[in-house]
């Protein structure tokens, strides 16, 4: 069993988190690297970015804008919206998470992030929530890892992910390793 290969799509109170690539702005993530709010990358050329993206496994946070089949609430099915063709709805990026990995043994989160004017909705932990809910099933996932020099990500990390840090050193100090073993590393 490894990561899904059809599209996953969660949507809550007019936003959207998909595993769609077809959805993913180049431009709109390239923009979010380039802000301060993303220390730890910069902006990149887009074709060496979309070349980044085409090998992760990515999740994009989307602000429904309107459009056809993109009211979550018209859909008898959980509430997940479900466009017929990503072009047919109108969204707005506005988040975005990218694994590193094998899709089977191992995963590497990084490049989370939500943008400042839609931080404190509980966008973030809800994305960190999608992650866990795709990666947790994986029977032969050994390691989710991760790195953050920010409190209160450690925190969320913890709570949501069942993260833990990997050294021994306070993260008041620098950035930490945190990493969280799957269900074959665990046996």
């Amino acid at each position: 069993m490894s990561l899904p290969t059809k599209p996953q799509l969660w949507s809550r109170d007019g936003f959207i988190i998909s595993t769609d690539r077809a959805l993913l702005s180049i431009p709109a993530i390239n923009h979010a690297f380039s802000q301060d709010f993303m220390y730890w990358v910069k902006a990149l050329p887009e074709e060496i970015l979309q070349r980044m993206i085409d090998g992760s496994f990515c999740f994009g946070l989307y602000k429904l804008l309107g459009g056809p089949d993109t009211d979550p609430t018209s859909h008898p099915d959980n509430g997940i919206a479900r466009p017929a063709e990503p072009e047919a709805a109108k969204f707005e990026q506005i988040g975005f998470a990218r694994l590193i990995t094998d899709t089977v043994s191992f995963a590497y989160l990084t490049d989370l992030y939500v943008l400042p004017e839609y931080q404190g909705l509980g966008l973030g932990g809800w994305l960190i929530d999608c992650v866990d809910e795709v990666l947790d099933p994986l029977p032969y996932l050994r390691w989710v890892m991760l790195r953050t020099s920010v409190e209160k990500s450690k925190d969320s990390y913890e709570k949501r992910l069942g993260m833990s840090v990997l050294e021994s050193r306070d993260i008041r100090e620098g950035p930490v390793m945190m990493g969280k073993k799957g269900r074959a590393g665990r046996a």
